[in-house]
């Protein structure tokens, strides 16, 4: 593998790097703007004719515009995720809605549950008193 380096196309190019052992044509497609590519690639006669001068601040610009892209990735995945969180909050909103009302629902049935049964153990009292005061008849 050859050393990699910079370089400057004014436009796209496909250039054709000759032939495999097995005869077929090796041939690079680059695009316009900065890109790092093999150092024969970049010796070629045809890639030369048409880069343009690379100043540092060009080398400093491509970096950036990596850096912005990985970024706006990265922005992308965690909108996604961001994006995924606010769904499940949501549900569990609506699920901690159903819960409470749920809840509310078995403490009003419990409290009506807790009266009926005093009521009828004054009721049941009342009765007990009343047998015992009849005589048992043998």
């Amino acid at each position: 593998m050859s050393k990699q380096v910079q370089i400057l196309l004014s436009r796209p190019l496909t250039v054709n790097l000759g032939t495999d052992e097995h005869g077929r044509a090796i041939t690079v497609k680059l695009q316009a703007g900065l890109q790092s590519v093999e150092q024969e690639v970049a010796e070629n006669w045809f890639v030369k004719a048409h880069c343009q001068e690379l100043t540092q601040e060009d080398v400093e610009n491509g970096e950036l515009q990596k850096q912005v892209e990985q970024l706006q990735g990265d922005l992308k995945i965690l909108q996604e995720q961001s994006d995924e969180a606010t769904k499940t909050i949501e549900k569990l909103k609506g699920d901690v809605q159903e819960k409470d009302k749920e809840i509310s629902d078995l403490k009003i049935l419990l409290t009506k549950a807790e009266q009926t049964p005093a009521d009828a153990t004054a009721a049941g009292t009342k009765g007990a008193a009343k047998t015992k005061e009849q005589p048992k008849e043998a």
